[in-house]
């Protein structure tokens, strides 16, 4: 017992179960219009749960130097890349984006494995690979596979999750790489590039100009954006109660997704908003300070990859829904609905969880 993280344990718990309240009360209503079956969805999230708490017992038990052998490593990497081509050439389409593939009856976004093929690369590739000379040519090389991603990301097109991977990829590289100069070239090139990347698809520059409009006046801002805005309002310190939300029957689009906040907000109030920021700040501190303490550089880049994709994701979330940053299509982890997202991210805290383990034995 002594060897399990509970900082990192049991702050994840409690997020899971709030997610599955919540969830449960955002998708009834959805669901009986959509399915006739108000239970379809918190069903299919429950069964997400109990995969993705028995991948994390299983990643648990797997010792997380693994991850680096090219006998895993690779063949991992490959059929990633092999998904995220697929998607593109025979991926299910939804609202004009092409993110889920279908195999043997399962759906699930390969984008999702991408975000754990680039921790697993870049967490071997820092830690084995140490350049005295050319460094330029050291971060393209150690940047090789997390590009490949980002660009077949990109390509669905699944802007926020590009973000995601970006920001995991520069979090990882500047622990990992020993070049501060070096690192800030290659963000601000890449900034640069992610505003072009904007500028050129005429929606996205349309949810940014609408965003900056919006902060002036919420008349201005995306409907859904607007509605999610006072569904927090409306729920004040405490609250209107569970179950009782009135935007996400009515107003908000498929509100256990991406907009699950704002039924956080309506239902639970500020109280209820402060209590899952805390649990994040509690999960990803730790996450972090396991970093610092690491013994070596691999389980220093590995333990910032998950804590940066954690923390990205919970940041973009939440800010899209207050309508802080333009708006994303990213879930919140642990709570949103989404069956690969939450096998991904349980399975990254096993990892986590082996680690402090493994670490434990060493001292």
């Amino acid at each position: 017992m002594r060897k399990i993280h509970f900082g990192i344990l049991i702050p994840v718990m409690l997020l899971l179960i709030i997610g599955w309240l919540l969830v449960f009360s955002s998708s009834a209503y959805f669901s009986m219009a959509r399915r006739g079956d108000a239970y379809y969805f918190i069903r299919r999230h429950s069964y997400f749960i109990l995969a993705g708490l028995v991948t994390m017992i299983g990643a648990f038990f797997v010792n997380y130097r693994v991850y680096s052998k090219p006998g895993v490593l690779l063949p991992f990497v490959f059929t990633t890349f092999i998904l995220m081509i697929l998607t593109l050439i025979a991926g299910e389409t939804v609202n004009n984006a092409t993110r889920w593939i279908v195999i043997a009856g399962v759906q699930f976004m390969p984008s999702d494995l991408a975000k754990i093929a680039i921790i697993m690369t870049m967490s071997t590739t820092l830690s084995s690979l140490e350049a005295r000379r050319k460094r330029y040519i050291a971060i393209l090389l150690h940047m090789i596979v997390p590009m490949a991603m980002i660009i077949l990301t990109y390509l669905q097109p699944d802007f926020s999750t590009t973000v995601t991977l970006f920001i995991i990829s520069a979090a990882m590289l500047f622990v990992g790489f020993d070049g501060w100069g070096y690192f800030m070239v290659i963000v601000g090139g890449a900034a640069g590039a992610f505003y072009l990347i904007a500028a050129l698809a005429p929606y996205r520059m349309v949810r940014i100009t609408t965003f900056f409009a919006g902060l002036t006046d919420i008349n201005e801002v995306a409907r859904q954006i607007r509605y999610g805005i006072l569904a927090i309002a409306s729920g004040g310190v405490f609250g209107v109660g569970p179950g009782e939300s009135t935007f996400n029957k009515l107003y908000i689009p498929e509100p256990h997704n991406d907009m699950i906040v704002s039924t956080l907000g309506e239902e639970f109030g500020f109280v209820g908003i402060a209590v899952v920021l805390l649990l994040f700040f509690i999960l990803v501190f730790n996450i972090f300070r396991m970093a610092l303490n690491a013994s070596t550089l691999q389980v220093r880049v590995m333990s910032t990859g998950i804590g940066s994709l954690i923390f990205a994701q919970m940041v973009i979330n939440f800010g899209s829904t207050l309508g802080l940053v333009p708006p994303t299509g990213i879930g919140l982890p642990f709570i949103s609905y989404g069956g690969t997202s939450m096998l991904v991210m349980l399975g990254a805290v096993g990892i986590l969880l082996n680690i402090y383990a493994s670490e434990a034995r060493i001292r």
